[in-house]
Parts: C-alpha cells; structure tokens; sequence
C-alpha cells in the first residue's frame, strides 16, 4: 500500500468515528416521529451541499449509468444509515460499530468471486470467527423494556451491516467501471437521493416528543460533511485497494476510534462480554487481511 492510500485510509477511518459518535447524540429521536427523519434530512442536505460545492469546483461529468447506480447506492445507505442510527440508539458505540463494520465480509467476498481477488487460508479463518462474535453479542439478559433490552440493538444493526457490505459492492461496481472518474457526481446524486426521501417522510409524519434544536443542526452538519467526505474517500479507496485489503482495514481503524471516542463523550464501559467481542472481532479483521 502506498503513503497516499494509507493516509485517505486513516482519514476515512478518522470521520466514520467522529461520525458514528455524533450519530449517538439523537438517541432520543424515535423512528416513527417526523424529528428522526428531520435530523437524517438535514445530515444527507448538509453532505449534498459540501458534495455540490465540490463539483462546482471539479465537475468530472454526468452519465445515465452514473445516475442508475447512484440511485440504488442511495436506497442503500439510507437503510444502512436509518438502522444503524437505531441501533447506536439502543447499543454501546464500540459494539454497534464494530457489528456494523462485518458489513466489510460481503465487498470482500464479492471481490474474491467477481474479480478474482485472492483471499488466503488466514482470511477464512478471521471470517469464521465471525461467527462466535455475532453469537456472543448475542447473549444477554432479557428485559421486558423492549427498548433497553440488551438485544434491541441487534435486529438493527444487522440489517445495517448488511446495506454497509452492498455499499461497498456497488463501489466497487461503480470504480470498475467506465464512469469510475465520475465519483463525486456520483455520491452527490446518492446523498441529493437520501436528503430527498428523508425530508419527504420528514414533512408527511406527525411530530414526535422531542424537538430539534440548533445544537442538533449542528451536528448533523459535522456528521452530513464527514460521511460524504467518508463515501468518496472510501469509493476511491475501492478501485485502488484490493477488497481482502481495503475493507478489513477501514473497519478496524473505525472500531478502535469510536471505542476511544465513545469512552471520552459518553463515559461508555465495557463489560467482560464486550471486551471479548472488541477483541475477537480485531483478530477476525487482522486474520482477513493477511
């Protein structure tokens, strides 16, 4: 790997973790309440707006492919975003992220069967201690608060994981392309789709409890410009780097940030099960990418 791809690589890791911190702070947002989808509306428009004025400044063109594939990639990340936001509602930062981040298995996986990338006898075995990971996040006791349950988070963040893997294929699809310079025209027309669909459910719904403040515009600023920074760097990234590679090492970059970030902002603590998830899910990534 060389110094330049590294560095992105650091980057993107940086802003998904300021981003998976920040994104805890609408806990109290429910899902059903028009503020939850007012809140995703103003991060996608805040990240659309930092995308426009990007290619405003290097437009690199326009395609109907380009279009097509942004509008699926759209529909992803609106899920994956939607319910990884209910789950850090739910769950402890570092394990929401470091659940979300097997979402890295599908892209690599793909790039062994569509594009002939290699992945060693190391790399089935960090997949296959996947498996007690999951089981083990898993296990806790029941509670009749279906919301505080120690399993709420669980459901959601697995559907999450799954949309962050299909990003990541489509990605790839999108830099193997002949249209791979068209990059930033491409997360813009995903995010413009995102800001769209949210603030369509934003304005239909019924209000919820909670209001939205100045302090929480914000934040979806900070977090709409690091995660439109995080999807090109990380679509980029893509072309550049194998998947076995690039994806393993992303995602163990994020864990590890949001652990230190989420123990100074939000005063998290890890309990002996959670130190054992952190633990053999570094060791299931350090095994993939070697």
């Amino acid at each position: 790997m060389d110094i330049l791809s590294a560095f992105l690589l650091l980057l993107s890791a940086s802003f998904a973790s300021v981003r998976n911190v920040l994104t805890k702070g609408f806990s109290g947002f429910s899902f059903k309440s028009r503020e939850f989808f007012g809140i995703q509306a103003a991060i996608f428009g805040a990240g659309s707006l930092a995308l426009l004025i990007v290619n405003l400044v290097s437009f690199d063109g326009f395609s109907i492919y380009t279009l097509l594939l942004a509008l699926a990639y759209g529909a992803v990340l609106l899920c994956a975003q939607w319910c990884y936001t209910i789950a850090l509602a739910r769950g402890k930062t570092a394990i929401c992220a470091t659940l979300y981040s097997f979402g890295f298995l599908i892209p690599t996986l793909s790039g062994a069967i569509f594009w002939d990338e290699k992945i060693t006898v190391c790399g089935y075995l960090g997949i296959l201690t996947i498996i007690p990971v999951l089981i083990i996040s898993g296990m806790g006791k029941k509670s009749n608060d279906k919301k505080n349950s120690s399993l709420a988070y669980l459901p959601p963040v697995i559907i999450a994981l799954i949309c962050s893997g299909g990003l990541g294929v489509i990605q790839k699809i999108q830099q193997k392309s002949s249209y791979a310079m068209q990059t930033k025209t491409f997360v813009f027309l995903a995010f413009t789709f995102c800001f769209v669909v949210s603030l369509l459910f934003f304005l239909i719904l019924k209000r919820g409890e909670n209001k939205i403040v100045p302090r929480n515009l914000i934040s979806c600023s900070i977090i709409g410009v690091f995660f439109a920074s995080c999807n090109i760097l990380n679509t980029y990234l893509a072309g550049r780097l194998d998947s076995a590679i690039f994806f393993p090492l992303l995602n163990i970059g994020s864990i590890l940030l949001s652990l230190i970030l989420g123990f100074i902002i939000y005063r998290e603590r890890l309990t002996k099960k959670d130190l054992i998830v952190l633990l053999l899910s570094v060791v299931a990534i350090i095994l993939v990418n070697f």
